[in-house]
């Protein structure tokens, strides 16, 4: 790993929580940096997150030997294609983006055979962004979920890099992923957005902590949630649909004054709310 050059392309909160973690694990990696603009340039240059930061993709790409996309979902099919003609024979690409099926499918029409793209999802996250908020203990602990054959030399490679950062790899299907983390993270981002916008602006001065917990995760950064919602739109709407279907069963026991079918109700949730409180597959956000 020492004599590896890796570039990564993003270098923001996710991005750079990357980039310090490794630097943290092998303090001799080289790690080059590409910024979008003259602002991100000046910023990662100033601190210093990344050995070297260019705004010339060229440079940051070629000769690297593992290049990660650490990117909004709808960006990563493009730098794909932006990065495909610098990158050198064997070279590793791999993403953190957290919708998997799509991206899968085009890598594998755009990438040269001489090329390995793994696509990789760790499950850590905050509502902040940008490099200055970078952690390089993020993912430590954390689950990282490949949606890549785990038989092939560049997953065993990239699995091996995730575990040395501290994470617990898994392997699964992409659509599969798509379909579990939609209900996990994405439906729910959607729910604490909706709530946020429903609760009428002149209470927010008396908001307890229980409303602040619940909306939290709406002061995430709306470009990029917008992108994962159109992303997994299906999976989206089949968890909208089903979520009606709850609230219409709220909705039909408070219309009937049903106090013991509501208590029913409250009582099967309280039960899936312990088997989620008491899980400790993951430790992420």
């Amino acid at each position: 790993m020492f004599n590896k050059k890796i570039a990564i392309i993003g270098v923001g909160f996710m991005g750079g929580s990357l980039a310090g973690a490794l630097k943290k694990k092998y303090p001799e990696l080289r790690i080059s940096g590409f910024a979008r603009s003259q602002k991100s340039l000046k910023l990662l240059s100033k601190l210093a997150i990344v050995d070297e930061v260019s705004l010339d993709i060229k440079s940051v790409v070629l000769d690297s030997d593992i290049v990660v996309l650490a990117l909004p979902v709808e960006r990563i099919v493009e730098y794909l294609k932006v990065i495909k003609p610098y990158l050198k024979p064997g070279a590793l690409v791999f993403d953190i983006g957290s919708t998997k099926a799509e991206i899968e499918k085009k890598a594998k029409l755009i990438l040269p055979g001489t090329n390995c793209f793994v696509p990789c999802h760790p499950l850590v996250g905050s509502e902040k962004s940008g490099p200055r908020f970078s952690n390089p203990d993020l993912y430590k602990g954390a689950l990282c979920v490949i949606t890549a054959s785990k038989s092939k030399k560049a997953t065993i490679e990239i699995k091996a890099l995730w575990e040395s950062l501290g994470c617990r790899v898994i392997f699964m299907d992409s659509d599969r992923h798509d379909e579990i983390f939609c209900a996990l993270s994405h439906f729910p981002h959607l729910l604490s957005f909706a709530l946020t916008e429903f609760v009428p602006k002149e209470y927010a001065q008396y908001a307890p902590r229980s409303i602040r917990d619940l909306t939290r995760i709406s002061n995430s950064p709306p470009s990029v949630w917008a992108e994962i919602f159109l992303a997994n739109k299906k999976n989206l709407k089949n968890n909208i649909n089903e979520f009606k279907r709850i609230i219409a069963l709220f909705e039909k026991n408070i219309n009937n004054s049903d106090r013991e079918g509501l208590i029913r109700l409250l009582e099967q949730i309280n039960k899936k709310q312990n088997q989620i409180q008491t899980n400790n597959f993951t430790s992420a956000k």
